[in-house]
Parts: C-alpha cells; sequence; structure tokens
C-alpha cells in the first residue's frame, strides 16, 4: 500500500477517515471522566470506530501536523531510561480558582476567534467559555534562539503563535515542521499531565499569546462538566433507561461520544449492522424505509428521543436509514457500553416496544 506524503492528500485522509473529531472525541471523553490513565481509556474508545457507523465529516485544522506530531511522540507508556525521571505533575485547581483577564483590541479578538474556529479543542467550547479562554491569553514575546518549550519539560502553558516563526523539533525525527502565524501548540501535554512530546524554537522575534495550565485545565474542565451534566439530564428523560440506578447512568455517561452531524448528513443505513444506539441531543432526524422502490419516511425524532437500540436488542440489521434533517448533535452509547451495565439488553425490549407505539 502506498502512503500519502503530499499536503492536499493528507488532509484528505484525515478528513476520509474523520481523524480529527475522533482524537478530539477521545481525549474530551478522558477530561471527562478524569482519569489517572487518559491513554488506556483514549486506546478502548479507538478500538469502537472499526464500528463503520463512527462516520462525521472533519474540518480542516491549520495546526493538524502539529498535533499529530505532538500525538505521535507522546509516550502511551512509562518513559524508560534517562527520561523517565522527568515526570509531569498533576495539577490540581483550587475551588475559589478563575483564570486572570487580558483586555485585547477588537482586531486581536476577531483573529483569535478564527484561530479557535480552526482548533478541534477550542472549536468545543461555548462561546462563553471561548470568551473566558480568549481573554486568559497573555502576549509573550520570545528572541531568536529561546526554546519556547523544551521535550521532555512538564508541561506549563499552551501557546496560539501571533507573529515569527519557529522550528518544531522531535528527538529522533529532527525538525519535523516551521510553526507560523495562527498555529496553537502545547496542547497536548497539559491535557494528558505528560512531558513535553516536543522542542519548539524560536528562529527569529516571536509574539505568541499564552495560556496557563491552570486556566487551560479549569476551562476546559469545566465544559466537561458541563457536558457530563447535560448527558445525565438527557439520559434521565429516556424511559427506555428509567430503570436504571444513577450509578449505572454515570458509567454510561463516561463511554458515551458525542458527534454533530450537518444537515443532510446520513447517520444510519438502513440493513447495515448495528452496534451503537444514539440519543438526540440537539437537532432533528428523519427516519426512512425503503418500501417498494420508493423512499418513506416514517417518522421525525427531536432532543430527547432515541434510535438505534432495535439491533442492540437482537441480531437484527438496521430497520430504518436516518438522516439528520438539521444540524444536529447526538449521544452515542456502542453496545459494550450497554453491556457492560445492563448485562443483558433483552430487558428493555418492552420499554422499546413501547417507545416505537
Amino acid at each position: 500500500m502506498t502512503g500519502v506524503s503530499d499536503q492536499a492528500a493528507v488532509k484528505e485522509y484525515i478528513s476520509k477517515y474523520q481523524l480529527e473529531d475522533e482524537l478530539s472525541a477521545a481525549v474530551n471523553m478522558a477530561i471527562k471522566a478524569n482519569s489517572d490513565n487518559p491513554f488506556k481509556l483514549i486506546s478502548e474508545y479507538l478500538k469502537t470506530l472499526a464500528d463503520p457507523e463512527s462516520d462525521d465529516d472533519a474540518d480542516d485544522d491549520d495546526d493538524d501536523m502539529m498535533e499529530e506530531e505532538e500525538e505521535a511522540a507522546m509516550p502511551a507508556t512509562k518513559p524508560r531510561g534517562r527520561r523517565a525521571q522527568v515526570m509531569a505533575v498533576k495539577v490540581d485547581i483550587p475551588d475559589d480558582f478563575k483564570p486572570p483577564v487580558y483586555p485585547k483590541s477588537p482586531e486581536i479578538e476577531a483573529w483569535l476567534s478564527e484561530v479557535m474556529d480552526s482548533n478541534k479543542l477550542m472549536k468545543m467550547l461555548s462561546p462563553s467559555d471561548r470568551k473566558q479562554l480568549m481573554l486568559a491569553l497573555k502576549e509573550v514575546t520570545f528572541n531568536a534562539g529561546d526554546k519556547i518549550i523544551k521535550q521532555g519539560d512538564p508541561g506549563d502553558n499552551f501557546y496560539i503563535l501571533d507573529q515569527g516563526v519557529c522550528d518544531i523539533h522531535v528527538e529522533g525525527k529532527g525538525s519535523v515542521m516551521k510553526a507560523k502565524k495562527g498555529i496553537a501548540f502545547g496542547e497536548l501535554a497539559l491535557l494528558h499531565n505528560a512531558p513535553r512530546a516536543a522542542t519548539v524554537t524560536a528562529e527569529e522575534h516571536v509574539t505568541a499569546w499564552a495560556l496557563d495550565i491552570l486556566s487551560f485545565k479549569s476551562i476546559l474542565m469545566g465544559k466537561a462538566n458541563n457536558d457530563a451534566d447535560m448527558q445525565m439530564k438527557t439520559l434521565d428523560g429516556i424511559d427506555l433507561l428509567k430503570g436504571l440506578s444513577k450509578e449505572d447512568k454515570q458509567t454510561i455517561c463516561t463511554s458515551m461520544r458525542e458527534k454533530v452531524y450537518k444537515a443532510g448528513r446520513m447517520i444510519i443505513c438502513e440493513g447495515d449492522e448495528g452496534n451503537t444506539f444514539y440519543i438526540i441531543a440537539e437537532g432533528e432526524v428523519k427516519c426512512t424505509k425503503a418500501t417498494s422502490g420508493a423512499t418513506e419516511v416514517s417518522r421525525r425524532l427531536v432532543a430527547g428521543d432515541f434510535f438505534g437500540e432495535l439491533a442492540l436488542l437482537s441480531a437484527d440489521k438496521r430497520a430504518a436509514t436516518v438522516t439528520a434533517t438539521t444540524d444536529s448533535t447526538v449521544l452515542m452509547i456502542d453496545r459494550g457500553a450497554f453491556e457492560r451495565v445492563l448485562g443483558s439488553l433483552k430487558g428493555l425490549q418492552d420499554a422499546s416496544t413501547q417507545n416505537r407505539q
């Protein structure tokens, strides 16, 4: 098999397999679980993506290559040898902590907003959280030759490059790219409480916007906590799950994935194998069935409704095609997550039948 090398082919490959969204969802799940072993959770999540239903659009991010290099260089296991002495410190956020505020001009805010739109972590934040993050960014400068971050050091700041050029160097690979205006780097070490995965050196006078680790964690953890609260409220409103304890629902929440489907995007296809249960958090979808060569809309579902459970309750294939009629956010729960909580899904058959009547 021939690999992809040119930039356009790389972006097309990333988009084809939805790599950005899946990695982002995996990291967000680990944050929400507050796991001491995020790599194990992320690894288990990625194994579920063999399911052909895990389909979504992906955006072309300007800082794809930087994040891919950080992901590749980040250790999946405990470091060995001399490098094992360099360990990142787990950061505890004080209850009364509030991110700092550094006022900015409307022009700078507009530019930072564009950068956030192209960053897979920042674009997940709510408008209020993004505003808080933007205000917490502090302008910093570096001289040519300064090491902004050093591979192996604990992470202390996340950066957005404004002016100048930086060299990104990974041990064993050498220089992997040149970072320019708009490139963000350093967030993965903060997310994972891991050592820096690359060295970033200013090649000329550099201006950047830095976010300290406490502000970074508090804003992202705030999003994760809000997501968890929303997901619990959603599960509480599902008749199919009324018999579950709070602990069981929390277990499901930990394994739940969130995806956004654009209007017109097919979510599941009639006749396909099914291993995922869907709950609509926002938007509307339509269910269609092929009848005598024609396609007929059987029903429409909105926030709070669910679909896809029939394929989990039996060995049957998908009974209908479900398509987003508006931009829709769905919560996805795979068969394994249900079985870990419920043992057997057969007990849900009556509730499912009642929902369809």
